[in-house]
């Protein structure tokens, strides 16, 4: 995704059927109904250009993807080319055309209309200018979708049982890790949930990061402390009562190699990824996890370096910012 020629912010405008199909191995361990292949339809796609973010400027673009025309089939997620839906799309040539860079999983990013006034007006007056403009636009996500939460959002979102069906915050956590990395967005997380004005925004961001990220129980008490509106107290106390236990395992754990108590599904910590992982450990706001991956790191040759562990822990348990950047 990251080296795909052209990345553009667009909105879909309509589509048409090529009448082409194939089918692709439906993976054993995924759900779904019980059958060995998933029948996709080639589409002709057509959308409207709101920010070119690699590959030349253009106003607008037409590619082909191949999607499934009938359903829900409980695996790995497929684009949906919904007239009027907002996504960023990496595409590539083929065959003198531009296609999707991949199709099963879906290669692209779903992002709710309501967002895109706030994102789009941000990135024109320059916050969060990065050199990278996949970590800036996920950034700026982050910032469209929780800064803009009031209380009483808050009340439809959540209650003293959690978030409410279909009222999670940050739901493209997977998609926002396979373009950015795990660090980067538990960073974004990390640093909304401590320093935002906004004491809604505070609140979800330090839920997510607590419910997803290792280490991070700190932040379902400052999402009490944020809590002026007095919802879901009771959930946010259970949660951080029973990720303190988790926690006291989760430094032995890191240590010994054993992960698979982690709260994000599909985590892996193989060679390819373990000076990212690692940083993702290291940031952490419980110190015992923070110390065990520093541990981990010294002993790791492509991770010695990684600033996290020259940054000390605050009083309060929380990290000096040396990686995070300032809005």
């Amino acid at each position: 995704m990251r080296s795909a020629p052209l990345i553009v912010l667009a909105r879909i405008s309509d589509l048409s059927m090529t009448g082409d199909g194939k089918c692709v191995e439906k993976p054993p361990e995924v759900g779904g109904p019980m059958c060995p292949s998933i029948p996709l339809y080639l589409a002709r796609i057509r959308a409207d250009v709101l920010l070119t973010l690699r590959g030349a400027v253009q106003d607008k673009v037409e590619f082909y993807s191949w999607i499934w025309a009938s359903g829900s089939h409980g695996g790995p997620r497929l684009f949906h080319p919904n007239p009027g839906k907002i996504r960023v799309l990496f595409l590539r040539r083929e065959a003198g055309y531009w296609h999707t860079v991949g199709d099963y999983p879906s290669y692209d990013l779903e992002l709710p209309s309501r967002w895109v006034p706030a994102l789009m007006s941000n990135w024109k007056s320059g916050h969060e200018n990065r050199p990278d403009p996949l970590e800036r636009l996920v950034a700026l996500r982050f910032r469209a979708e929780f800064e803009a939460l009031s209380v009483a959002q808050l009340r439809e979102d959540f209650d003293s049982d959690g978030p409410h069906v279909n009222h999670y915050w940050a739901t493209d956590l997977p998609d926002l890790i396979r373009v950015v990395g795990p660090f980067f967005v538990a960073t974004q997380l990390d640093n909304i949930c401590q320093h935002s004005a906004n004491p809604s925004a505070r609140l979800a961001a330090c839920f997510v990061a607590g419910e997803y990220f290792p280490g991070r129980c700190e932040a379902f008490r400052l999402a009490q402390e944020a809590n002026s509106g007095g919802i879901g107290g009771d959930f946010l106390a259970r949660q951080f009562r029973s990720c303190q236990i988790a926690d006291r395992d989760l430094a032995t754990d890191l240590l010994s190699g054993n992960l698979s108590r982690s709260r994000f599904g599909g985590w892996s910590f193989d060679s390819r990824h373990r000076r990212e992982w690692l940083r993702v450990y290291a940031s952490a706001m419980n110190r015992s996890v923070h110390l065990a991956a520093c541990e981990v790191a010294a002993r790791t040759s492509e991770a010695r370096d990684i600033q996290e562990c020259a940054a000390p822990l605050t009083s309060k348990g929380q990290k000096r910012p040396t990686s995070i950047r300032g809005r």
